[in-house]
């Protein structure tokens, strides 16, 4: 299982983003089968996260051809953060106060954690910091 970020989303649909031609090769390899995933996670928050940033980044109509795309995708399982991630979110922004982390990155390690998913395609080391591995 492959869980996805913000910032892998953000560097597909940004051209001018710096991680643009990485996110997009990985995204084929994915496809094409070069990179074995069984199954593509996000959650609600990131999915609200990534629309504001392509919004503010790249413009409106992008944001909502892109969450037009999520929303309707069949391949990537969106999670909703409901109490039962949302506590152990909580949780774990309570513990990690040695670390800059957004409250949005903690729903992620949650889910992450609870679901046993060891893989995130990010380009945000704080995922690497508590110990994830970052693809790509």
């Amino acid at each position: 299982m492959l869980f996805v970020d913000t910032s892998a989303f953000l560097a597909l649909v940004n051209e001018k983003d710096d991680n643009h031609l990485t996110a997009t090769t990985f995204l084929e390899e994915i496809k094409n089968g070069k990179v074995k995933i069984k199954k593509i996670i996000t959650s609600d928050y990131i999915i609200d996260e990534t629309l504001t940033r392509i919004r503010y980044t790249v413009g409106h109509k992008e944001a909502v051809e892109w969450g037009q795309d999520i929303i309707a995708s069949n391949v990537v399982e969106k999670v909703g953060v409901g109490r039962e991630l949302f506590e152990p979110a909580w949780e774990l922004f309570k513990t990690y106060n040695d670390k800059k982390l957004s409250f949005t990155d903690c729903t992620s390690f949650a889910i992450m954690k609870i679901r046993g998913i060891d893989k995130v395609f990010s380009f945000d080391d704080d995922f690497e910091r508590v110990g994830f591995k970052l693809l790509p």
